[in-house]
């Protein structure tokens, strides 16, 4: 089983492969995921950017997430989490983009439980969303979904692989 630094290097080498790029649109992780990759030696080939829209301004400004996405589903939603990717990939002009949005704790948020995390991902004009239930501490279940997201990354590139 791979550590977070050891996916983030998988990732890295595969992106660059590849000739691809990737950006980040964090809530819950603050940052976590890109400093993850960042902290690799090489990453600007394939890091474009990273927000961290922590509240909900944040990710309707700068990750283009509706006011009635919001409203209807809150921002701990698959709905929240593929617009997060979505908007953060036109933003950055990518072909990929991860996004992460969840309850990391010790408090309960919008009804719904610690440990809940919504991952989206944005690859080649397709966005789908990922429901994680982890358990820990707040920074267990926020390296639990840093360690997610470059598995969902690890994926989505072998099943383009294999699509060949």
């Amino acid at each position: 089983m791979e550590t977070v630094s050891e996916l983030a290097e998988m990732v890295l080498q595969l992106l660059k492969k590849k000739n691809m790029h990737v950006t980040f649109v964090e809530s819950c992780t603050g940052g976590m995921l890109a400093s993850s990759l960042v902290s690799i030696s090489g990453a600007s080939a394939v890091m474009e950017q990273a927000m961290v829209t922590y509240s909900n301004e944040a990710k309707k400004r700068l990750a283009g997430v509706k006011e009635s996405t919001l409203e209807q589903y809150g921002a701990v939603s698959s709905q929240t989490a593929m617009e997060m990717a979505e908007g953060g990939a036109k933003r950055a002009e990518c072909e990929l983009c991860v996004s992460v949005t969840g309850v990391a704790g010790p408090g309960m948020e919008e009804d719904k439980p610690v440990g809940l995390v919504f991952l989206g991902i944005f690859f080649l004009g397709n966005v789908r969303a990922v429901e994680c239930h982890f358990l820990g501490n707040r920074q267990e279940i926020r390296e639990a979904a840093v360690k997610k997201a470059f598995e969902l990354i690890m994926e989505e590139l072998k099943e383009m692989e294999e699509k060949k």
